[in-house]
């Protein structure tokens, strides 16, 4: 099957291949009618047209590619493996559907190979759960104008964007569903930083927080906590919880967004935005000419 070129789209469309290369490529500096651009794009869309990467890199000297950079340890339990996937999923799709290429590297924790950005060109990169050791390594090797979002980590630079979550907010929304939970569950995290913001947001006593970094710690916790009503920092981590007790008078912080995994009943806060949402829109502004201009340096996601 002939695969489908701007000549064929300008044709159809009744269009120069230049105005289908301005509206394909969203220029900014071109007045085109709305109705072309439509035109444009739902023909597009109809050819099955698939942009090409290197002719694309050649004209604006971008290379299409964004990488995500996930920062792993040896066991990490099923409920942060299943979290990432999710977030994982839901960035990839948008990215892909802005016509990005991504590139996924998972990053040894302990001892980060960046190999991967040096011999990439990338256009932008995002920067999920780093310890804080290995920050300016790895932020020093992505190459400089390159836009970097940092994702589930406390850094404490002005110079990079960060995505976190309003934790604060979540705590006082969890407290009014159920007014008196006893402790918090929650999963263990590489980045100090974040591990600290959420304690102290959470309002609880550090004797009452437990940070999970694998089922027998967890079940000794529940055994020892026995009855007593807690606040559980991830959906998947609850659905695993909820296979060893009932999680009915429990309150879980959906940092997911997959409630729907849950058994019914169970309290739920959910936030306005999804984590991957709120990353690929500040670095899509971030690499658009304004250079994200307008932006705060911590993007804080709302609990609804």
């Amino acid at each position: 099957m002939k695969k489908a070129t701007m000549k064929d789209i300008a044709a159809e469309a009744g269009v120069s291949v230049a105005t289908v290369s301005y509206v394909l490529n969203g220029a900014q500096n071109q007045t085109i009618p709305s109705e072309t651009k439509e035109r444009v794009l739902e023909i597009a869309k109809k050819l099955n047209y698939v942009p090409n990467l290197a002719a694309r890199s050649l004209v604006k000297q971008k290379t299409g590619l964004v990488g995500i950079l996930l920062n792993r340890g040896a066991d990490e339990g099923v409920w942060k493996r299943s979290h990432q996937a999710e977030f994982l999923f839901e960035l990839e799709k948008l990215l892909t559907k802005q016509g990005y290429h991504v590139l996924l590297s998972s990053i040894d924790v302990e001892k980060p190979n960046l190999e991967i950005i040096a011999e990439r060109k990338l256009d932008g990169v995002i920067l999920v759960d780093v310890k804080e050791d290995f920050f300016y390594s790895i932020s020093t090797t992505v190459p400089s104008g390159v836009p970097l979002v940092i994702v589930d980590s406390v850094i404490d630079d002005d110079l990079f964007y960060k995505v976190i979550f309003d934790y604060q907010d979540a705590f006082q929304a969890a407290r009014k569903k159920s007014p008196e939970p006893a402790v918090l569950i929650m999963e263990a995290y590489h980045n100090a930083g974040i591990t600290e913001r959420i304690m102290k947001d959470s309002g609880f006593h550090k004797d009452d927080i437990h940070i999970t970094s694998g089922e027998k710690d967890l079940l000794a916790f529940l055994d020892k906590k026995k009855g007593q009503p807690a606040v559980i920092l991830n959906e998947f981590l609850a659905s695993s919880i909820s296979r060893h007790r009932n999680i009915e008078k429990d309150t879980v912080i959906c940092t997911s967004g997959c409630p729907s995994i849950l058994p019914a009943g169970v309290n739920c806060v959910e936030f306005k935005e999804t984590k991957a949402a709120a990353a690929f829109n500040v670095l899509s502004d971030l690499m658009k000419d304004n250079r994200g201009l307008h932006l705060e340096k911590y993007t804080s996601i709302q609990a609804e």
